[in-house]
């Protein structure tokens, strides 16, 4: 490891990180389900592959995913194993298990950044951005976030012949601009965690965590068959 006068990294590593397992449950077979003639997985190995990212490993239980990874310089050595890639691991378990593999090759790297196949519509030009933030501001975390489409404010729980909010403001508003507060939402496009935090077991902190801000246009993501249809007239435009 180069490293400068003060011992300070002069090189950082960021490994892009891509979890793409075989089987879902909301949309079959998801990960390889056909958005305008190309299997879901393409777009964000395209768009790693487009970036300045040099090394970037596809997390998976499919043959058939691996195979399409090679295609675009990903490296396929890690298989993802059965205990992680379950309908109930969480994105922690199966990032602890790669990193824990990671160190075993002695495979260096500052930070993973995750990049979900769910989120077709992030280009390399939002990996690029992450990296930049990653380079100058060195932060514990990094998460992508986007406006939300409704405020929190507006949500509503369904009773029987009635209906109640799930958020109770402290005073009654009748215009949503007038809330006082901001709201955003996770969409998933983009995580990125520094190595001292994964030794920690978390993906994330509240402190020393920075955000990646993106158009809500950007930021659909698919779980079901209505939001693949959203993505594939996007793609389009």
């Amino acid at each position: 490891m180069a490293v400068d006068l003060f011992g300070n990294d002069i090189f950082m590593k960021v490994i892009a990180v891509i979890p793409a397992r075989a089987n879902s449950k909301g949309l079959k077979n998801k990960n390889l389900f056909k958005i305008n003639g190309r299997p879901l997985v393409h777009y964000t190995f395209r768009a790693f592959q487009k970036s300045k990212l040099s090394l970037g490993y596809v997390l998976s239980d499919s043959k058939k995913i691996r195979n399409l990874a090679k295609r675009y310089s990903i490296d396929t050595n890690y298989i993802r194993p059965k205990k992680v890639s379950t309908d109930k691991t969480s994105m922690i378990d199966t990032i602890l298990d790669f990193s824990k593999w990671l160190t075993n090759k002695n495979i260096y790297f500052d930070y993973l950044m995750i990049l979900q196949p769910t989120s077709p519509l992030r280009t390399y030009n939002d990996i690029n951005k992450v990296k930049n933030i990653l380079k100058n501001h060195k932060p514990k975390s990094l998460f992508s976030i986007s406006e939300s489409i409704e405020h929190p404010f507006e949500t509503i729980t369904k009773c029987k012949n009635s209906w109640k909010k799930i958020l109770k403001p402290k005073k009654i508003f009748t215009r949503r601009q007038d809330f006082g507060v901001d709201s955003f939402f996770q969409n998933g496009a983009i995580f990125a965690a520094h190595k001292s935090l994964l030794k920690k077991k978390m993906l994330y902190s509240n402190k020393n965590h920075l955000f990646y801000e993106m158009k809500k246009s950007k930021s659909v993501e698919i779980n079901d068959i209505e939001e693949a249809k959203i993505v594939s007239a996007l793609l389009k435009k």
